[in-house]
């Protein structure tokens, strides 16, 4: 059942401000850095509030199951592969990494946490406002977390932070998607996971902006 309210959107709201004020303040030194970690503090806290009210959101069985994903699965395989052979020749890189680095492990931890947290809770918590919406929503989280994480200090990107916002929200849209369609964020998660082994495969050590 949907719920038309707005306090149902309190909670992925707050997550998502919370998140954006982390990213945007997290390259900083002190104090601001300080306001950064309390900032992920808080985006703790609203979590663990989505979790104990709207459950459904991340931790039910059905959304950790295959069932009805398997064809989106190879879907997101494909996409994820397309679109880090793409990322990796737009920065200099050979479309086929020649060796795995450290630091891949972290990348691909990265990926799983960010489609909990964006297709999980924020998706998750919004499903009751709207289950479309919820995917703009969500989408529009991830990729305003990801462009601002990278504003500062912007002169060491390739794109501008606002074609990655773009990119980022256009590929949240097919993640946010499956989990609609499937009912499961595992598309979602090996999506997001494969793209980050493929794209920094190399990476024998965390780039500046992993904090």
């Amino acid at each position: 059942m949907i719920e038309k309210s707005n306090n149902v959107l309190l909670k992925p709201l707050a997550l998502t401000g919370t998140l954006w004020l982390f990213s945007l303040l997290i390259n900083f030194e002190f104090p601001l850095k300080a306001v950064a970690l309390l900032a992920l503090i808080l985006a703790g806290y609203w979590m663990s509030a989505i979790h104990r009210d709207i459950p459904e959101s991340v931790f039910t069985p059905d959304l950790w199951r295959f069932k009805k994903s398997r064809n989106w699965i190879v879907i997101a395989f494909v996409f994820s592969l397309a679109l880090s052979v793409y990322s990796r020749i737009e920065d200099g890189l050979p479309a086929i990494p020649s060796k795995i680095g450290v630091f891949v492990i972290v990348a691909v931890f990265i990926g799983f946490v960010e489609e909990v947290v964006f297709r999980g809770f924020v998706q998750g918590a919004a499903q009751r406002w709207s289950t479309t919406g919820a995917v703009v929503l969500a989408s529009v989280s991830h990729a305003g977390y990801k462009g601002l994480l990278f504003v500062f200090p912007s002169q060491l990107l390739n794109n501008s932070a606002l074609e990655l916002f773009g990119y980022t929200f256009l590929a949240g849209l097919i993640l946010g998607y499956s989990r609609k369609a499937t009912g499961s964020l595992w598309p979602a998660i090996l999506a997001h996971c494969f793209f980050d082994f493929w794209l920094y495969m190399e990476q024998s050590s965390a780039p500046w902006w992993v904090w």
